[in-house]
């Protein structure tokens, strides 16, 4: 170093001496989430309106270092503009000579105003550099021990403070060219030599003038007043990516603050996801007086925000004596007696003493009593419930109690919970059983116990080994079993092992996996009006219904149709009329049970039907003889049925039959010529019906 520098490096380290007991925290390093495993130069930046302010550090002593020696390189890649993708991507080197740190004859003005200027200067210039540890409580913020370490760390450090003190130090940048509605991706590289052995990874980050948002407030200040302090909380978590640290203000009027903390407030827990939500701060200040308080949060590029929403309040003088619960009585079930101690010195201050009660020892807690001399040391309490926390409170003159710890009445409990109600279960098919109740409002309950049966006539035998403290409870069954229904009971149990009565009956119904035994089709008829079956129900006692199908042999026809549900077990038999043709039928019967299972089809049986035979009372046929017009009338009518042919057949006198003439199934009648005077005609008129089907002869006899 040149001897001209001397004399300011001196000046800096007397100005580092009264920063000896500034927290050393990876602060910067922690904002721009620095890599562990690699060398690179993390980036972070701040859009405003009107331009754009960078901040980088690189990740390792050695290559901060190196860094320092070669300088920084800044590109601009602009990659769209108004919305429109930028093609080619325009690109633009916003330094002519790599960024280095600044002379160290040009630090020293910046230094006596700032003293975070001076420890980065000697950090960087300094001959020597020694750091002094704070005390024990903050001795694990201390990790490093080498120079060059210590150089780096609080040199980030310092850098997180000051940004013009950044910028001289080739840590940061503003780009003033930047234009409304242009995006930019900055890269930030480290100008080595190309036969340099380190390699250190550049770093970049997109910015845009349309990103910029105001700086917001700070959120969650809460103070806590004691005896001649306040503690200021508030919540750092949220906004840890905005602000590095933290002013805090004080006022006695609300409108004149001043700032409290020379040195910024940072958060001092290691980046390890287990670190509090919240910074804190004490102000030592009198009794009695009001204060406001307020906090405003800085950023890494020297920017205060507004101030967060403001916080009173004042300082108490403590309640120096405490009481003490030293004996209790319980003479009967009802009623108990308590008995404290309390320095007689404090019977000045306080007002009197407060009896308070909980279900447990953390409560919440109710006023049993209030107003209690502050001469009395005991007090008898009525109506005792079955658990009762007790604690008397000292009631301060100036506003401040004292209390005492809890301590447990519990009188002679023989009197059982009331029995659980609200029971109610399911059973999956897997045979996994879910109980739920209503919970028991006894302060004192333990818990439950369940008991099962698969009789309800019998004993019931209990599913839990202990006390069992939820309201919902997880059984497993066999479902294979003969048994058709599950039988549950539940009793409540106190902490003194008193049991309620069993609850109502809960009846569960087991899942049936088990499809039911096929009917049986027995018989068959084959009637005029169509098929007559007859089955034998299934033998399941869960019977639902018999579904009876039919399925014609037709190729074109392959689906099995639904014709019958019958829902009544006693139903054995079944007429199906519905639609026949002639045709080949095949049929099958199937049982369901509740359950919806159905059981294999029965055997199929196949019928003939070839469609309805015609009666005799069905054909009109007549003939008349007119022996003037010489010939015979013979006239027809059938009745609901479609006849494909009529076939007439005539016999002379005693002669047999003969098929005399065809006629069309239209025709009605016929007018017989070829005759012969005084001959007995016997005339025969059969149908051929359209199912291929032969009706009976009708004879009729005429004499011409």
């Amino acid at each position: 170093m040149k001897k001209g520098t001397k004399s300011n490096i001196k000046t800096i380290n007397k100005l580092i001496y009264n920063l000896k007991h500034i927290l050393i925290i990876f602060l910067f390093i922690g904002n721009l989430g620095l890599a562990q495993d690699s060398i690179s130069v993390q980036v972070i930046a701040r859009p405003l309106p009107n331009k754009t302010m960078l901040r980088w550090a690189v990740s390792q002593p050695l290559a901060w270092k190196q860094a320092n020696e070669y300088g920084f390189l800044i590109e601009r890649s602009t990659i769209a503009r108004n919305d429109v993708a930028v093609v080619p991507i325009e690109r633009e080197m916003l330094v002519s000579t790599p960024l280095k740190p600044q002379p160290i004859e040009t630090w020293a003005a910046l230094a006596n105003e700032d003293q975070n200027v001076a420890v980065m200067a000697q950090a960087l210039f300094g001959d020597s550099f020694e750091v002094s540890t704070p005390g024990s409580e903050m001795g694990q913020l201390y990790a490093v021990s080498e120079e060059l370490e210590q150089r780096f760390t609080i040199a980030l450090l310092a850098a997180e403070q000051n940004f013009e003190a950044a910028k001289m130090a080739g840590w940061g940048f503003e780009d003033h060219s930047v234009i409304a509605g242009e995006k930019y991706v900055y890269t930030i590289s480290v100008a080595l030599p190309e036969e340099s052995l380190m390699k250190i990874k550049e770093g970049a980050i997109y910015a845009s003038t349309d990103l910029y948002e105001e700086l917001p407030l700070p959120i969650g200040l809460a103070a806590t007043f004691g005896d001649g302090f306040a503690q200021l909380s508030w919540n750092f978590s949220l906004l840890q990516n905005v602000y590095t640290s933290y002013i805090v203000e004080r006022s006695e009027d609300n409108t004149n603050f001043s700032q409290l903390n020379g040195l910024p407030i940072f958060n001092a827990e290691k980046n390890d996801g287990t670190e509090s939500l919240s910074l804190y701060y004490t102000d030592s200040i009198p009794n009695g007086k009001p204060y406001y308080y307020r906090v405003k949060g800085k950023t890494a590029f020297d920017e205060t925000s507004v101030a967060s929403e403001v916080v009173f309040g004042g300082a108490k003088k403590e309640l120096k004596f405490v009481p003490r619960i030293s004996r209790k009585e319980i003479p009967t079930d009802t009623e108990a007696i308590l008995f404290w101690e309390f320095d007689e010195k404090g019977n000045e201050e306080i007002s009197g003493f407060e009896l308070q009660r909980g279900n447990t020892d953390k409560g919440p807690f109710e006023i049993v009593k209030k107003g209690i001399p502050p001469e009395e040391r005991s007090t008898r309490i009525q109506n005792l419930k079955r658990i009762n926390y007790f604690k008397i409170i000292a009631k301060g003159k100036n506003g401040l109690n004292s209390e005492s710890f809890t301590t447990i009445v519990q009188p002679v409990d023989s009197i059982p919970p009331k029995a659980p109600i609200g029971l109610i279960g399911k059973i999956d098919t897997t045979g996994i059983v879910t109980l739920n109740w209503n919970k028991n409002l006894e302060e004192d309950l333990a818990g439950y116990r369940i008991f099962k049966a698969n009789n309800p006539n019998i004993e019931f035998s209990e599913v839990t080994n202990e006390t069992f403290e939820k309201e919902t409870f997880v059984d497993t069954v066999s479902v294979k079993n003969l048994n058709q229904k599950i039988y549950y009971k539940i009793q409540a149990e106190d902490k003194r092992y008193n049991r309620s009565e069993l609850s109502e009956l809960l009846t569960l119904t087991l899942p049936d996996l088990v499809p039911p035994s096929p009917p049986v089709l027995t018989k068959f008829e084959v009637t005029d009006e169509g098929v007559q079956l007859n089955w034998i129900p299934s033998s399941s006692t869960d019977i639902a219904s018999h579904s009876i199908y039919r399925r014609s042999e037709n190729i074109t026809e392959t689906q099995w149709e639904e014709l019958f549900v019958s829902l009544n077990q006693t139903d054995s038999t079944f007429l199906d009329s519905k639609e026949l043709e002639p045709n080949h039928y095949n049929y099958t019967i199937i049982a369901k049970d509740i359950s919806g299972l159905e059981s294999t089809p029965s055997d199929v049986i196949s019928v003939i039907w070839k469609g309805a035979t015609l009666k005799e009372a069905d054909i009109k046929f007549s003939g008349t003889a007119n022996r003037e017009l010489r010939f015979i009338n013979l006239s027809w009518r059938i009745k609901n049925v479609e006849v494909l042919e009529y076939k007439l057949y005539r016999a002379k006198n005693k002669e047999g039959l003969k098929l005399y003439k065809t006629l069309s199934g239209s025709s009605t009648g016929h007018n017989d010529v070829d005759l012969e005077i005084n001959t007995n005609y016997v005339y025969g008129l059969q149908l051929l019906l359209k199912n291929g089907i032969l009706a009976q002869m009708k004879k009729v006899t005429i004499k011409y």
